[in-house]
């Protein structure tokens, strides 16, 4: 039986792939969405284990690779996309972004990653934050192993953001983003497990927009320098906010996406 991959899709002219973050959904982009419909064809996708995606059937041998896969498959086997596309992508949504650019390089005609969550670069540069991002994970196993999917939520969430942001969440978005712990656990799993590297990264020849907020937290900011020295034609932008500037700043974000999609 074929599984159709949950989307939205409209508009037309280039595809535009839209890959939201952990604990979220495409919804995450419904206004990026629209502003894109009227000059390209946007396709907002839910990745594994949320939305209306299911959870992986085996968690153990999931990996980015099939996230990348899953999403070429939609594009090109269903969706019957014509060329190369754009992809956009926030935080695990950006590492899979990276992974797609590397393995299918002649379908990406460019990237805007928003503090892609590659976090296995860490290891491979020997930062000392390597060991403070597994410690984060750790202390979030604790809390989902013990029935707290809201006090893990809570501590990723408030660590992304830099504050204790995550209590003023309205109800509704604080209960989505607790029952999102479990596969943002196994994203950051296989963001850590992947076979890539970072002279894999060194080979993508697209243009690369490389964005983060200007108050995030030094754990995403150091992966997306490392990932700066090792891509090629890239371009770094900054814009206010912090790890959730693409859901909180949407604006900002939404308007350096557009600007990089007429420039390329």
């Amino acid at each position: 039986m074929l599984h159709i991959v949950p989307h939205d899709v409209d508009g037309h002219g280039t595809p535009v792939v839209l890959l939201h973050g952990s604990m979220n959904t495409r919804r995450q982009w419904r206004r990026l969405f629209d502003e894109l419909t009227p000059t390209h064809r946007p396709v907002a996708v839910d990745l594994t284990g949320y939305g209306e995606a299911p959870f992986p059937e085996d968690p153990e041998t999931h990996s980015m690779e099939a996230e990348a896969e899953r999403v070429h498959g939609l594009m090109y086997d269903h969706l019957k996309a014509q060329g190369p596309c754009h992809l956009v992508g926030h935080s695990y949504g950006g590492a899979v972004a990276l992974c797609y650019a590397v393995l299918f390089p002649e379908a990406v005609k460019s990237l805007v990653l928003f503090e892609p969550m590659s976090n296995h670069v860490l290891g491979e540069a020997d930062h000392p934050l390597h060991d403070d991002g597994k410690a984060l994970i750790e202390r979030i196993e604790v809390l989902h192993g013990a029935g707290d999917d809201a006090g893990a939520a809570r501590e990723f969430f408030d660590h992304l953001t830099g504050t204790d942001g995550f209590r003023l969440l309205p109800a509704g978005a604080r209960k989505a983003l607790s029952t999102g712990v479990g596969k943002m656990l196994l994203d950051y799993r296989t963001t850590v497990s992947t076979s890539l590297t970072l002279s894999d990264y060194r080979q993508i020849a697209c243009p690369v927009c490389l964005a983060t907020g200007r108050h995030s937290p030094e754990l995403t900011t150091a992966i997306s320098a490392i990932l700066r020295d090792h891509l090629k034609q890239v371009r770094v932008v900054s814009v206010p906010g912090d790890h959730m500037a693409p859901v909180f700043n949407a604006s900002a974000v939404n308007a350096l996406v557009k600007d990089h999609l007429g420039a390329v």
